[in-house]
């Protein structure tokens, strides 16, 4: 009997071969699955009878005032200050937070959305790692809230992002008046559909001088640690004897693994050559020399994309389908 009671609907959905999503399809009476499959749950939900009156008592409750929030990178200081920033909203509001840390793999993000569901909470927030979001992630009718990533979907969800294409057009605009020429594009391995946007901005910014930028300024970082790659990459990128006298990055990390780079070539920093970071973390303000950069403004919005959730849940007023932050330029040592 005790066996029983700590079975979950992750257990069920183990025992009978199937994701929790189906199990909570066949439960609800909803979504597309084959009689076979219906009858193979059943039998595991009456063989462990304990889940299935669980599982209907979760049903009958309105609200679990429980929200999760599933991020790529809880060490990241960008999405831990959104974290906390929605962590206190929510619990100045009386809900409970589970966060769910992914390590921008995109198949336990899908593994983050099926727990999440089958533990009945009434909404979710996803700063996700995947290209695409599927409609089969979720078996109820509840928000779901997109932050900072907006992967395509087929479930018009609303977002909660800063316009980075323009930021990255700002700094790389900023470099050019300045008085850099050769100015490259410097970004990660992860999640290219945004990725993309930044770079979009920095392109745009050197056509619009007339300046040369292309695959060829452009240096795609390996996977791996960017504090390792950036200085590795940038050393390579100048031993094969290109010019370079600005650099644009997608983090911190990769700007400050640079200039250490830089360094090792005996260019100095910002005499020689200019350096934007992104994401305004830490240690952009302790490095040497410390590190202009672009500010996102996490904390604001991690408030917003909390609230707006929160009155999607409550079904209370009209929530914008969009809500997009500007970002601001950080000035430091590195492009004066």
């Amino acid at each position: 009997m005790d066996s029983k009671k700590t079975v979950s609907i992750v257990d069920i959905a183990r025992l009978a071969g199937v994701s929790t999503a189906t199990v909570s399809h066949v439960l609800n009476k909803s979504g597309r699955y084959s009689k076979e499959t219906e009858i193979k749950v059943k039998e595991t939900i009456e063989k462990y009878g304990y889940v299935s009156n669980n599982a209907a008592r979760s049903l009958k409750s309105s609200s679990s005032r429980t929200v999760g929030l599933i991020i790529p990178n809880i060490n990241n200081d960008f999405f831990s200050t959104i974290a906390v920033s929605i962590e206190q909203y929510f619990d100045y509001n009386n809900y409970s937070l589970f966060i769910c840390n992914t390590d921008n793999d995109p198949q336990k993000e899908r593994r983050y959305f099926y727990k999440l569901d089958s533990m009945q909470v009434d909404g979710i927030m996803v700063i996700s790692c995947q290209n695409r979001l599927e409609s089969d992630l979720i078996s109820r009718d509840i928000p779901i809230l997109l932050i900072d990533r907006t992967p395509i979907n087929s479930m018009d969800l609303h977002v909660v992002a800063s316009d980075v294409k323009t930021g990255m057009f700002k700094a790389t605009e900023r470099l050019i008046k300045k008085g850099c020429k050769d100015i490259i594009f410097v970004s990660s391995y992860l999640a290219t559909y945004v990725k993309t946007n930044r770079k979009d901005g920095y392109l745009e910014a050197m056509h619009k001088h007339g300046l040369k930028a292309d695959q060829s300024t452009v240096i795609q970082l390996p996977k791996g640690s960017s504090l390792i790659n950036a200085e590795t990459s940038i050393v390579e990128y100048l031993d094969a004897g290109n010019k370079v006298d600005g650099v644009i990055c997608t983090s911190d990390n990769q700007a400050i693994s640079v200039m250490t780079g830089l360094k090792r070539k005996g260019l100095r920093v910002p005499e020689d050559v200019k350096v934007f970071g992104f994401d305004n973390q830490l240690q952009s303000k302790i490095c040497t020399p410390t590190l202009s950069t672009i500010e996102r403004n996490p904390s604001e919005m991690g408030n917003a994309a909390a609230e707006a959730l929160l009155k999607l849940i409550k079904k209370q007023d009209s929530v914008p389908s969009n809500i997009i932050f500007d970002c601001s330029l950080i000035e430091r040592e590195s492009t004066n």
